[in-house]
């Protein structure tokens, strides 16, 4: 029950922080706002002294005028907390729950935080942790109005502790030309939808696909500039990178052996959580056998893809 009312207050707590960068005028402002919260991530990610995380977090509040703006919005949500539409239970534990976090020298924040317009904001922050702060700008950055500066949004989220393992070319790849996923209004019957997926544009298509995974609820974009990975599409699962090779292929031309086999070894030299190759077209049997010899590798030819557009799928 203990663990149910915590987690209920963080949620809301991520909610206040999502809310007050949104309602930010200027998109500008909300960029730094997404920079800030990686900046303060990587300040509770480290093997810093707590008295120095607490002295680093609150000059990050301190050093832009449109963040401090936003850290006080914050403080004022938190302050007003019993009229907020918070639970009962909640409202009840949320002072206590915060008073008990071990900030400086191993003394508690005291309830007398609260009227700190920036202490409450650090105080937030070390509650929410890492992941918390991660589920801010993720409540931030799917947001239509959040995504005009989608490279510098994808600047932060490139830092994220999921990605750790992901190597610098990757992550250079993944912020080279970024594209937002786009789902195009495509015909109802079949046939015509078969037809028009194969006459799409090669760079429609990707964002076409990708805004499958945008729908189903992760950080997803498309990248316009080719690599040497073969990725067209980057989406953030809560448990890793999924990356994806669209293939707008005619019906004859079929996606073979080799182009599975090198995109395997891109998932498994990147640790990434699953790699999807989708296609217009289909695979050949060799490619089929061999995309089977792989657990993270999920093929999607065209009757899998028409199948998406009849019923949302779902990436696990």
């Amino acid at each position: 029950m203990l663990d149910a009312i915590t987690e209920g207050i963080k949620k809301w707590l991520v909610g206040c922080f999502a809310a007050a960068i949104r309602h930010t005028t200027r998109a500008e402002d909300r960029v730094l706002a997404i920079q800030w919260l990686s900046d303060s991530r990587a300040v509770l990610a480290s093997d810093l002294r707590p008295i120095e995380k607490f002295k680093k977090l609150n000059t990050l509040i301190n050093s832009r005028t449109a963040v401090s703006a936003i850290a006080k919005s914050v403080s004022e949500a938190v302050s007003n907390y019993r009229k907020s539409d918070l639970p009962l239970p909640m409202k009840i534990a949320l002072p206590a729950t915060l008073a008990s976090l071990p900030l400086v020298g191993g003394h508690a924040a005291g309830i007398a935080a609260f009227g700190g317009a920036l202490g409450v904001p650090v105080l937030l922050l070390i509650f929410l942790g890492t992941a918390g702060i991660t589920s801010i700008i993720e409540a931030v950055v799917t947001t239509p109005e959040a995504r005009p500066h989608i490279a510098e949004i994808i600047d932060a989220i490139v830092q994220d502790e999921r990605l750790r393992r992901t190597s610098a070319q990757m992550k250079a790849a993944m912020k080279e030309q970024p594209m937002d996923p786009a789902r195009v209004t495509v015909p109802l019957e079949e046939l015509a939808l078969r037809a028009y997926l194969l006459s799409m544009d090669p760079f429609e298509f990707e964002r076409h696909t990708m805004s499958f995974f945008e729908a189903a609820g992760f950080e997803a974009w498309a990248t316009r500039k080719s690599n040497d990975f073969g990725v067209d599409g980057f989406a953030i699962h809560p448990d890793g990178l999924i990356i994806v090779q669209c293939k707008r292929n005619s019906s004859d031309n079929k996606v073979g052996r080799p182009t599975i086999q090198q995109f395997k070894g891109v998932i498994e030299e990147q640790t990434a959580l699953r790699g999807y190759v989708v296609t217009t077209s289909t695979f050949t049997d060799e490619a089929m056998e061999s995309a089977q010899l792989s657990d993270k590798l999920i093929i999607v030819d065209m009757e899998a893809l028409v199948r998406w557009h009849a019923e949302a799928p779902t990436f696990l």
